[in-house]
């Protein structure tokens, strides 16, 4: 039986978040209720989910070969990874991979942009150090996110990239079983395959990023096209993550090829050229304002109606305290109103009222000056919870285990409920508020702080799904942000930008 090593480091690391990701961060993680697995803890959390490491234990089962699982450390998106944090993981991970060798194949699970103080390009130094060890001959492959920004040393370090084909991220079980099936044909001598990687200047928006509408479904469409032709092992795009202020930071395209690196790099260009091609649809303004969002809401006949609060996107690092839209809310007079917020100063003095106790707070914005000011409310603490949950529904990305640390529900006096919890976590999953005694459902307005990661909970409850285009650390508008390190010219932000 062969033996596959597989770990994995998650982060998507927004440069422009004033919050540091230490490995304190990893462990406190609101995706996964233990932030940081080792060995067959891995299996316990990933077995019945959805990820990626659920993929490879399917794949194990399905070929026939042992996996052995080292280490999987995931947190939400936030600031640069301190050096700490990156030595600490990165050891772990491979001493286990030098301790227990030796090995058929390794597996390596990323997202793919990932950005530490020491190393902008994290996941490819991760591939490089991986390559170091186990030599020229052990087959590689690497997994990512659909956001990964895919650099020349991932491809080049790797024998295989297989990157995710949807956003919302509904598909990691069957990209993770593609990797295994590659990774094991390459071991027993069946493929050797050639890559070719394409990255031009381009930058798509993450207003733009649903697969499941245009622009972008053109270019999924023209991917699973590609990957039909004669020879063509494996096709995926790298939709960028503009939030990185790396190089490498922006579209791509990779090709795998069975056995020509000229035919791969023929359709990585013509892939390459369809995306370019529909670069100006990338680059169109879409959302609403704040106040045009809860004033459209307000006269919505049918409810609920979901805002996406895209300056706020957890997912992409943000601080999840925006204040920007309740604000907006309470001047207003929406009174059916439903959001959360990231406040533990705010949550520690629920508890101290506790249950049932009327309170006078200051909640959100209390991070940085991006995401608007402390909002003054009065109300009633309803609901306390340790703040653990579970989802086994298809959610994006697959997770499981949720944690929100200590949370509290607070009714407010001018009509307004809020979700005040400790931790950044994303509004993915409707059981994050069920499991509070929460109904969105009976809301006129629900806030979700995400763009794409939030739709496939809220969809199926959504009357309407609006997109905010909001001010913040993960907003639409990437000329509010300053790059030192992206690469130019680049498009949008030079629109003389070319491709050749």
């Amino acid at each position: 039986m062969k033996r596959i090593a597989a770990f994995g480091i998650h982060h998507e690391t927004n440069s422009f978040s004033s919050r540091p990701t230490t490995f304190e961060s990893f462990q406190t993680s609101g995706l996964q209720r233990e932030g940081v697995q080792h060995g067959p803890r891995i299996e316990e959390m990933h077995k019945g989910a959805k990820t990626v490491f659920s993929g490879f234990f399917e794949a194990a089962n399905r070929l026939d070969f042992e996996l052995v699982p080292i280490l999987f450390a995931a947190t939400d998106p936030g600031g640069t990874i301190t050096a700490d944090a990156f030595d600490q993981l990165v050891n772990e991970a491979l001493v286990g991979l030098r301790d227990q060798a030796p090995w058929d194949g390794v597996l390596i699970n990323q997202m793919g942009a990932a950005v530490s103080e020491s190393y902008p390009d994290v996941d490819g130094e991760i591939a490089r150090r991986t390559r170091e060890l186990v030599g020229p001959d052990i087959p590689i492959v690497m997994t990512l996110d659909l956001h990964a920004n895919v650099s020349d040393q991932m491809a080049e370090q790797t024998d295989a990239l297989v990157i995710y084909h949807t956003n919302p991220h509904l598909d990691a079980v069957p990209r993770a079983n593609e990797a295994c099936d590659l990774l094991m044909r390459m071991i027993s001598g069946e493929i050797s395959p050639q890559h070719a990687l394409e990255t031009p200047p381009m930058v798509i928006g993450i207003m733009h990023q649903n697969t499941n509408f245009p622009p972008m479904k053109g270019i999924i469409d023209d991917l699973l096209e590609v990957q039909a032709r004669p020879g063509v092992l494996h096709a995926s795009v790298g939709q960028g993550y503009p939030w990185s202020d790396v190089v490498e930071m922006g579209f791509a395209c990779y090709v795998l090829h069975e056995s020509s690196e000229y035919e791969a790099s023929r359709l990585a260009r013509w892939l390459t050229q369809r995306a370019w091609d529909r670069r100006k649809e990338f680059a169109q303004r879409v959302g609403m304002t704040p106040a045009d969002a809860v004033r459209h809401s307000l006269a919505a006949d049918e409810e609920p109606v979901v805002l996406l609060d895209a300056g706020d996107n957890i997912g992409a690092g943000s601080a999840g305290d925006s204040t920007l839209i309740l604000a907006e809310a309470i001047s207003q007079g929406a009174d059916s109103y439903l959001q959360t917020l990231r406040d533990p100063e705010a949550v520690a003095a629920c508890d101290t009222v506790g249950l049932g106790g009327k309170i006078n707070l200051q909640v959100g914005g209390k991070t940085d000056g991006l995401h608007g000011t402390p909002v003054s409310i009065t109300g009633t603490v309803k609901g306390v919870s340790d703040g653990a949950f579970e989802d086994n529904r298809a959610l994006h990305a697959g997770w499981t285990f949720y944690d929100q640390g200590r949370c509290a529900v607070v009714e407010c006096d001018s009509g307004q409920t809020l979700l005040l919890v400790s931790t950044s976590i994303g509004n993915v999953s409707l059981e994050q508020y069920y499991s509070v005694g929460v109904s969105p459902e009976e809301f006129k307005i629900v806030v979700a702080k995400g763009v794409m990661s939030p739709r496939p909970a809220y969809e199926p409850i959504a009357a309407q799904m609006i997109l905010v285009n909001s001010p913040g650390a993960t907003s639409a508008d990437l000329s509010t942000f300053h790059y030192a390190r992206r690469r130019k010219p680049l498009y949008p932000f030079e629109e003389w930008a070319t491709y050749e």
